[in-house]
């Protein structure tokens, strides 16, 4: 693919979104069906084992997804990309299995002690791991490439076969968390399959290419990765524990998982595919042209992300309490307080993201896991003084301080060279339009509709005159941004 034919950013985003979208609408149907078709203990097997799976998964890979994103060769030709299939990919595949199959000799050497039939669950988990790995690897060489259309329908793909083949499985042969394991197993081996042959034929793999220095070099990069997943993790869910141990009620730790959980989805529409988009560029970018382009290209994201970041933050403030009461019912009004300052916390940090990201691109991948265990220590000291005094609140608040810290953090460390903020007009233009439109609600209490579909349906479109067309008429920049992207888009549909 030549640089004149590869998508920007924005259509990246589009498609990472779409894709999320259907991942979601895939949890969407099988939640109820699989709740009814699976007792609470075989449910409770399935989690369980899918918690492992992940923990596994995430340690067997060795950070090898992020090597592989930040180590293509964009330049070099040929031989630089027989290297990096040997070092970057074929190696740490290698070693991913091995440590499976140490995994499973831990395993076995304790199995006895398990009910028989959550050993054999056990059993099909590890299976589970290379064909996951293996995957994930070949999505990410993928997302190196920029084909966000391939890397959206492997996701989406994936998901919607496992969707399919657990249902039919659970509900005619096996009722039961084997069954379920049984045909993600089946799907996982096929489509690995395949995904070997594509990868096979257009990435070299051979081992006399394979140099321990280079090998060395991917894994000093992409092990820290390793420890700031889990450490990201623990900065998004420790808060539960803490509310528990604080407060002795599973009622609290309810009330923030509902708001919490609700508000990941925003985090999955907006941040995930933000960052996805944006990062696989930027690394092109650097290799390529050099940090002042890929300065440029933030500059030119922020620009219009600075206006989705405050008219949704605008949207939550006004009808986050309707979407929240909507989706989860009029008995969860505690959580929506919750869900509004959370998605709040979300938004920003896309926004925030984009600002302070290139450590990356410098390969200094320890001081982001240095950054992200920081943010997590930050937000564990401030629950332990705010969760006493202030109970569900307090967790959020310390959520909002750690992710606080973090931000000014990365700017901080930020190489100089690819830093970057809003332009001051469109941040003082899109604040001030969202605050217009949050006093207009509440002035006009939406014209006290009581429906609350009807009441966000209103905020939604009330913003397009009062928010999307001022913005488009006051900012020359944002209006010739999206102008020739549709010019773009336009010009590569003909």
């Amino acid at each position: 693919m030549t640089n004149t034919t590869r998508p920007g950013v924005a259509t990246h985003y589009l498609r990472y979104m779409l894709g999320n979208v259907l991942v979601m609408i895939a949890g969407f149907v099988s939640f109820p069906i699989m709740t009814r078709l699976l007792d609470t203990g075989q449910y409770g097997i399935f989690g369980y084992f899918d918690a492992w799976l992940l923990l596994l998964v995430g340690v067997c890979k060795l950070g090898g997804q992020h090597t592989i994103l930040r180590f293509y060769p964009h330049v070099g030709g040929g031989a630089a990309l027989a290297r990096y299939g040997a070092n970057i990919v074929l190696a740490p595949f290698v070693a991913a299995s091995v440590l499976c199959l140490l995994a499973m000799a831990a395993y076995a050497a304790v199995v006895y002690l398990a009910p028989p039939e959550a050993a054999t669950i056990g059993w099909i988990m590890l299976l589970l791991v290379p064909p996951t790995v293996w995957v994930s690897y070949v999505a990410s060489v993928a997302y190196a490439e920029e084909r966000s259309d391939i890397n959206v329908r492997i996701i989406v793909g994936q998901r919607w076969l496992e969707l399919v083949s657990i249902l039919c499985i659970v509900y005619f042969v096996e009722r039961s968390a084997m069954g379920a394991y049984l045909a993600r197993l089946g799907v996982s081996l096929l489509l690995a399959f395949w995904l070997a042959r594509w990868l096979h034929a257009r990435l070299p793999m051979r081992w006399r290419d394979v140099d321990r220095a280079e090998v060395a070099a991917g894994l000093r990069y992409g092990l820290p990765m390793v420890g700031n997943e889990i450490a990201s993790g623990l900065l998004s869910f420790a808060d539960r524990i803490m509310l528990h141990s604080l407060t002795g009620s599973f009622a609290a730790v309810g009330v923030y998982t509902i708001g919490y959980g609700l508000a990941l989805n925003i985090n999955n529409l907006l941040n995930y595919a933000l960052f996805n988009a944006y990062t696989q560029v930027s690394v092109r970018e650097f290799e390529t042209k050099g940090p002042a382009a890929v300065v440029r290209t933030k500059r030119a994201v922020l620009g219009i992300v600075v206006y989705i970041t405050a008219g949704m933050i605008a949207g939550l403030i006004a009808v986050g309490p309707d979407v929240l009461l909507l989706m989860a019912g009029a008995d969860k009004a505690d959580s929506a307080r919750v869900f509004v300052l959370i998605g709040v916390n979300y938004v920003l940090d896309a926004l925030f993201g984009i600002c302070g990201a290139g450590l990356l691109l410098h390969k200094r991948s320890g001081t982001v896991l240095t950054l992200t265990l920081g943010a997590m220590l930050i937000n564990v000291a401030f629950n332990l003084f705010l969760i006493p005094r202030y109970g569900v609140m307090g967790a959020v608040y310390a959520t909002f301080v750690a992710y606080s810290m973090l931000w000014i953090a990365k700017y901080v460390t930020c190489p100089r060279d690819l830093r970057a903020l809003p332009p001051l007009k469109a941040t003082a233009l899109a604040a001030g339009l969202a605050a217009l439109n949050v006093m207009l609600a509440r002035y006009t209490d939406l014209f006290g509709i009581g429906s609350h579909f009807l009441r966000f349906a209103v905020m939604a479109l009330s913003m397009l005159p009062l928010y999307v067309l001022p913005a488009l008429l006051l900012d020359a920049n944002l209006r010739s941004n999206i102008f020739n992207y549709l010019r773009k888009r336009g010009a590569a549909a003909s």
